[in-house]
């Protein structure tokens, strides 16, 4: 069972390690609009948001199936 859930995880982050990384970045772009342009913030938020469900929803299983493989 444990090998199942081996490729499973392996599976999961190869979806997951590139959306994080691409999470981070944009995190780390779009949270100073706050301060320099709301209009881009706001207009933005839907994405951004979007974004942080994806991340969550292939991350989350990714931490579960690393805990049950070791």
């Amino acid at each position: 069972m444990k090998y199942i859930f081996a490729i499973l995880l392996v599976i999961l982050n190869l979806i997951n390690i590139p959306l994080s990384i691409l999470y981070m970045k944009v995190q780390k772009w779009y949270l100073p609009m706050w301060k320099k342009d709301k209009v881009i913030y706001f207009a933005f938020a839907p994405f951004y948001w979007i974004l942080v469900i994806l991340t969550f929803i292939f991350g989350y299983p990714c931490e579960i199936l690393g805990k049950l493989v070791h």
